[in-house]
């Protein structure tokens, strides 16, 4: 399906939907994957990654 947005200048602009619906639902699905892996990662995990760099 697709969409026809005019802009100020009279230009027409179309956008699909399909395209839309697809990068939003990988957004949601990296967003609940990164929560997952937060709650799955072990305690000592979360802190050692927190390690300071020399210079």
């Amino acid at each position: 399906m697709k969409i026809v947005r005019k802009t100020k200048n009279g230009e027409s602009r179309e956008a699909l939907l399909k395209e839309y619906f697809i990068t939003a639902s990988l957004i949601a699905l990296l967003k609940r994957v990164g929560e997952e892996a937060a709650k799955a990662a072990p305690r000592r995990a979360k802190t050692a990654a927190l390690a300071k760099v020399r210079h």
